[in-house]
């Protein structure tokens, strides 16, 4: 057995330690560590018997240990130099560094130093794996310092690139974001009619709302830039209707109803039943947004043969406009799920687009309202150097606001329609797509409201101003309503909201009083008080001094006939028609509760409240 514990440095006794050899190694291994053993006995006898002391030699087979007692300066040298070789063997530090120590021991060129180097390291050998508490190699722990300086010198460096990267980060979010709300989604100060570039801008988003709004499909990828600028919108020639002649041109007969829906199904299949009865309608594309159901069978498979389901991966009302599925004519009839009218009510508007395909021809009429206020900056602000006038103090803010139909009534004038029954190009769609301006889309995408305003001012910007044409008062007051429990619009903030739809819409599409392409105009609605039925709105319709015999469709000119003999029926004699009228239209609906306000109505929607 081996001690574990050094010889003490006071002790006159000088320890030679004989390692046995290993059972495992050759002959010649053997044969070698014992010559060298030979070797150094003899060498360690002559310098004792030089230096005047006998050996003593005490055999202990149990621990192959030989003692030799000794005072001489020599035996002093070898318990020192015992001391380090032990702590050497008994090391845990790295083997190439206590090979450094051996080597510079070993070069003291004494012989007996080189045996106990070669004892100590085959001890170190068998001594590997054995745990010690020690400190001996000064190098080693100067080199450890400094790889562990580096180290932290490296983690210091790559937490202030880190940080350096951050702050570089948080300085191009802070130079290029804008606050995400209402007010800031309209928020760019430079009208994109002004630089034709600036229409390529996604100008008041950030791009936290915008993934926010590619992620829940709410706009696609690829309408995220315009792919036309304004101007480009512009020079756009429409394509041409075909003169109508014998062959029954379906330009000038026929149109296509684009309906947009959603949960609604029983209001879109009574919509649906009606609408296809009509002789004008060339098919309906239905524009499915739900991507998490399928449309109902009855809707599916509709008898009339004219429905086609138009799925969109992305729910927002921009959706619409963007047309899928080519439509058959180049009339478009946009229609929401839960109106009905009357098929000549739909014949007398077309009829009217087909005379003026330029122009978007809608039943129901809104106003916008100017509002100009006055503010006048004092001396303190800095703007007023001195006393000046009243005039030179004051500065003009002019603003435009939401007229709801009392206003536009009130003030018998108009200036935009809504798209959810309205007749317009099949170009106009698809320069809705490409060419609104990305603030204007990005609004209705995360907000799902005023695309109506948007088309409306969008198509008066490429007609130079003009506002939409309305059809006859008659046909517009044949609106039948389907009853719906939820209500998609008339929030508290609905008003406030359109408020500033038409100002900033207005001025992005340059149609204020210093834009580009406008003023807006304004129509008048009544022009004759005692014809309240027909003469509606701009540049109303002329039926008197139509030629019905220039038409193709035999429908069309029977429309033409009947309007010619209703003008000249009284008043109460033209309102018992449109009653008629009205009447057919809501036939299928009255009779399921779907009509507010009638028997049915009541006794499916307010039977089991007067219960409670």
């Amino acid at each position: 057995m081996i001690s574990s514990s050094p010889p003490s440095s006071s002790s006159e006794d000088f320890v030679h330690i004989k390692i046995p050899s290993d059972k495992n190694d050759d002959n010649g291994t053997n044969q070698r560590r014992r010559r060298h053993a030979h070797d150094s006995n003899h060498a360690a006898a002559d310098e004792e018997t030089a230096a005047g002391t006998l050996p003593t030699y005490h055999n202990n087979n149990n621990n192959n240990v030989t003692t030799t007692n000794s005072s001489s300066p020599a035996a002093a040298a070898q318990r020192s130099l015992l001391q380090t070789l032990w702590s050497e063997a008994t090391s845990t530090t790295d083997l190439h560094q206590r090979r450094k120590v051996t080597r510079r021991i070993s070069n003291s060129g004494n012989r007996r130093d080189d045996h106990i180097t070669a004892s100590s390291s085959s001890l170190s050998k068998r001594s590997h794996g054995k745990k010690y508490n020690h400190s001996y190699n000064i190098n080693g722990s100067r080199r450890t310092k400094r790889v562990a300086t580096k180290v932290w010198l490296a983690a210091i460096a790559a937490l202030a690139m880190a940080l350096l990267i951050k702050i570089h980060v948080f300085l191009y979010q802070v130079l290029t974001k804008n606050n995400n709300s209402e007010d800031n989604v309209l928020s760019s100060t430079t009208s994109t009619t002004t630089t034709t570039n600036n229409n390529n801008n996604i100008q008041g988003v950030d791009a936290a709302t915008l993934q926010r709004l590619l992620d829940k499909h709410n706009i696609d990828p690829d309408d995220t830039h315009s792919k036309m600028t304004l101007q480009e919108a512009h020079s756009h020639k429409l394509a041409p209707l075909h003169p109508d002649n014998k062959n029954n041109n379906i330009d000038t007969s026929q149109y296509t109803i684009r309906m947009n829906t959603w949960h609604r199904n029983e209001q879109l299949l009574l919509s649906i039943n009606h609408h296809a009865q009509c002789e004008g309608v060339a098919e309906i594309q239905i524009i499915w947004c739900d991507t998490q159901n399928d449309p109902p069978d009855s809707v599916l498979h509709h008898s009339s043969g004219k429905v086609k389901i138009e799925r969109h991966d992305i729910n927002s009302l921009n959706e619409r406009f963007k047309i899928v599925l080519d439509t058959p004519t180049l009339g478009i009839l946009s229609l929401d799920d839960d109106v009905l009218r009357p098929c000549e009510a739909l014949d007398a508007a077309f009829l009217r687009w087909v005379r003026h395909p330029e122009r978007m021809v809608g039943f129901d009429v809104r106003t916008h309202v100017v509002v100009v206020e006055n503010s006048v900056d004092d001396d303190a602000g800095g703007v007023v150097v001195g006393k000046k006038n009243e005039e030179e103090q004051k500065k003009t803010t002019t603003n435009w606001k939401y007229g709801y139909m009392s206003t536009t009534e009130k003030s018998n004038s108009y200036s935009l329609t809504l798209p959810r029954a309205s007749f317009l190009h099949k170009d106009y769609l698809d320069l809705y797509i490409m060419a609104m301006p990305r603030p204007i889309y990005l609004y209705v995408a995360q907000h799902f409201e005023c695309e109506d305003i948007a088309m409306s001012f969008f198509v008066s910007s490429l007609t130079g101003g003009k506002p939409p044409l309305i059809t006859d008062y008659w046909a517009v007051k044949s609106m039948v309503k389907l009853y719906s429990e939820k209500k998609i619009s008339g929030g508290k903030d609905h008003k406030s909201a359109r408020d500033k739809c038409v100002d900033r819409f207005a001025e992005l599409l340059g149609v204020k009083e210093d834009g580009e392409w406008g003023p807006l105009q304004t129509a008048e609605l009544v022009h004759d008080v005692d014809d309240p039925m027909f003469g509606y709105g701009a540049e109303p319709e002329d039926w008197d001094g139509m030629d019905e015999l220039s038409l193709s469709s035999v429908r069309l000119k029977e429309l033409v006939v009947t309007m010619k003999e209703l003008k000249t029926k009284s008043y109460n004699d033209q309102l018992k028609w449109l009653k008629r009228k009205k009447y057919v239209t809501m036939k299928e609906a009255k009779k399921v509760g779907m009509i507010e306000k009638t028997d049915e109505w009541e006794k499916r929607w307010r039977s089991g409240e007067d219960e409670t």
